[in-house]
């Protein structure tokens, strides 16, 4: 079942060796005793036969190996956690099992590759979590980046950009569940749940999307002369997108008195101002409240969003 130093386990036979004990008397005697990768593992890993049932098959059927290690798994731990090598060697396999309480049952859980890393793998077997998107790959440097970068775009799609709560508020009413069962469930309001739940009213025939003023772009206008040296970051547009610019200090990025419309970079972010000469700058919230006169830079404008507002053709013609 092991090698000579005893710490790689020949799957197959462990599943082999399990199957024989499912039926004995006691199914939580341990069927095996297996040396992990821990140094400081205080005894020797001795799975009982539900638990090596549900290691040895992920390892054969999900990584498509015929053997494996234990990293750690002591006396009492209700984790434990093994790893292989496929084809890569650079991505190894880790996993973990998981006893879920509801169920009496092992759950394996797919890890980060890193070694010993707790983290959930976002991309697959191997994949790295974000604490380790540096660590080498045979496909190039920024490998681990890309790969979960597409994981979480996936994952962001799948929710259709809903919030999780969201997303699964609206399945529990597509099943007729009772909404005031759902508010508790998912912690919410009754109104939010209920807006989810409506039917939305349909547009007058002379309306549409584009009359929406969330859909407006957001103004400002500058206080004074705003130059580079107010602020951390500029980008500017050429052939290749948007790139970072140095300027100097006394370039004006946006005029007293001008109008420019703006974003946030992320919600609750900074603002990206669209300026002068298809450049963008950053603010930073502080430096346009109304309350911080000795901060601000800029006052919003938002009375001018509708004045200022057609609906673009392009992204190109927006900046």
């Amino acid at each position: 079942m092991t090698d000579d130093d005893g710490t790689i386990v020949d799957a197959a036979e462990l599943l082999a060796t399990a199957l024989r004990h499912l039926d004995d008397y006691d199914t939580r005697r341990p069927i095996a005793e297996i040396p992990t990768l821990d140094e400081a593992a205080s005894r020797p890993f001795r799975p009982f036969p539900a638990l090596a049932i549900a290691m040895a098959s992920h390892v054969l059927s999900a990584w498509e190996v015929r053997t494996f290690q234990v990293e750690r798994g002591d006396h009492g731990d209700r984790i434990r956690y093994f790893t292989a090598v496929g084809d890569d060697p650079l991505r190894p396999f880790r996993a973990c099992t998981v006893f879920v309480p509801d169920l009496g049952t092992q759950r394996v859980v797919e890890l980060c590759g890193h070694a010993f890393c707790p983290n959930p793998a976002p991309a697959g077997p191997g994949s790295r979590c974000t604490d380790h998107l540096l660590d080498p790959a045979s496909n190039g440097p920024f490998h681990w980046l890309r790969l979960a970068g597409e994981a979480a775009m996936s994952a962001e799609r799948q929710r259709g950009g809903r919030p999780e709560t969201e997303n699964f508020a609206l399945a529990a009413i597509r099943l007729g569940l009772p909404v005031d069962e759902i508010c508790r469930a998912v912690s919410a309001g009754e109104w939010t749940v209920q807006a989810l739940a409506d039917e939305p009213v349909p547009l007058p025939d002379d309306v549409d999307d584009s009359d929406n003023p969330d859909h407006w772009p957001f103004v400002l206008t500058p206080d004074r002369d705003i130059t580079a040296a107010d602020t951390r970051r500029i980008y500017a547009f050429n052939d290749r997108g948007h790139v970072s610019s140095d300027l100097a200090p006394e370039t004006v990025l946006a005029r007293r008195g001008e109008f420019y419309t703006y974003f946030h970079a992320f919600e609750g972010g900074p603002l990206i101002v669209c300026g002068e000469q298809r450049r963008l700058f950053r603010l930073e919230w502080w430096q346009v409240q109304d309350h911080l006169p000795q901060h601000r830079l800029a006052r919003r404008a938002e009375e001018r969003r509708q004045q200022m507002y057609e609906p673009p053709d392009s992204w190109e013609d927006y900046v």
